[in-house]
């Protein structure tokens, strides 16, 4: 039995249907990642579960008990904003202990948890500063302790960190994935950036226009995307996808897609897809090459070796078939046997 279920969950503002039907079962102990666009209803969706938004249509369950209708406060769950929310007249510690405090918890228990959680999270010699004297990163640590010291049975995450630039990102996307290890909580990550969800996530939920596209492991979406959708928005930069009519052997299919790896810079009289460079982006570890085909343009990427490639060199294109993906004219995966042997001329 799921440790937390989401049976057909609807939400409604007013005639508009934010989320359409929802069905996930998450078990005890994962860390799942929500991803998708902006407006997908991700953070609306984890909203609901935290009890901030009315569930207007099915059900949701946690640790066998129907918690649809009940107030946050008693979910058991425990929140981290975007926003850090954190008072800005007490110290830190008295921030992490807030809600036992208010719970009227032993003064030595709350002691001991708010050490606890300072400890975990590199906070101990940060405990008497207020907020406006701590880093953005140190702030969001702070967040994240106030709920740990609850011992919620779920972390919820709101685009953590969103606010933090580009490094601090990285380091608190490290510590988030350890402290998770250490503590074997159960969480829900909501987030835009596909490399937190890549490297976060036990299992990763795409979402769009209030429904879920694809539920697996990163791995299972980069590999065997459900859908176009899915196959481009996993993955940076996203998979290059043309009109099966530039290959042969397409069968039924409508469109083919194929990621940048995939792809290698070959002379113009030898590739089976034919172009000039329009783009160079060399990033040092790797190297992207943007080509125009005529009518598409399609991305070749290079890891760990400088080009020799020139602006507007007429290139050719080689590509394994057996990475190939086959979409339909509704953008779904093909899943038959047959497969693209190769490019039109």
């Amino acid at each position: 039995m799921a440790f937390l279920e989401l049976k057909g969950v609807e939400k409604f503002y007013g005639k508009l249907r934010a989320i359409k039907g929802v069905d996930l079962a998450i078990d005890k102990g994962e860390f799942i990642v929500f991803v998708g666009p902006s407006g997908c209803g991700k953070s609306t969706l984890l909203r609901m579960i935290a009890g901030l938004e009315t569930i207007n249509g099915g059900s949701l369950m946690l640790d066998g008990r129907d918690i649809t209708n009940e107030p946050s406060s008693k979910r058991d769950l425990a929140m981290v904003f975007q926003s850090y929310a954190l008072y800005p007249h007490m110290t830190v510690e008295e921030n992490m202990s807030f809600a036992l405090r208010l719970a009227k918890v032993d003064p030595a228990i709350i002691k001991e948890k708010v050490s606890k959680a300072a400890e975990k999270l590199n906070l101990t010699s940060y405990l008497e500063r207020t907020p406006k004297a701590l880093s953005g990163g140190q702030r969001q640590r702070v967040a994240i302790g106030r709920s740990i010291v609850r011992q919620p049975k779920v972390f919820l995450f709101d685009e953590p960190l969103s606010n933090l630039d580009a490094a601090l990102r990285g380091q608190t996307r490290v510590e988030i994935a350890k402290l998770h290890r250490e503590l074997g909580a159960t969480t829900i990550y909501v987030t835009h950036d596909q490399v937190e969800a890549m490297t976060l996530a036990d299992r990763v939920v795409v979402l769009r226009d209030g429904m879920i596209e694809q539920v697996g492991t990163p791995l299972e979406l980069y590999d065997h995307p459900a859908n176009r959708f899915v196959a481009q928005f996993i993955g940076m930069p996203q998979m290059n996808v043309l009109p099966a009519n530039m290959f042969q052997n397409a069968g039924n299919a409508h469109e083919i897609g194929v990621r940048p790896e995939h792809l290698t810079i070959i002379p113009a009289d030898q590739g089976q897809l034919r172009g000039t460079i329009e783009l160079i982006e060399a990033l040092g570890n790797e190297t992207l090459i943007h080509i125009n085909l005529g009518s598409n343009l399609i991305i070749v990427r290079q890891y760990h070796e400088r080009t020799t490639s020139q602006l507007g060199e007429q290139v050719g294109v080689r590509f394994d078939p057996a990475h190939l993906h086959r979409f339909d004219k509704d953008g779904k995966t093909m899943t038959d046997v047959n497969k693209v042997a190769g490019a039109a001329a």
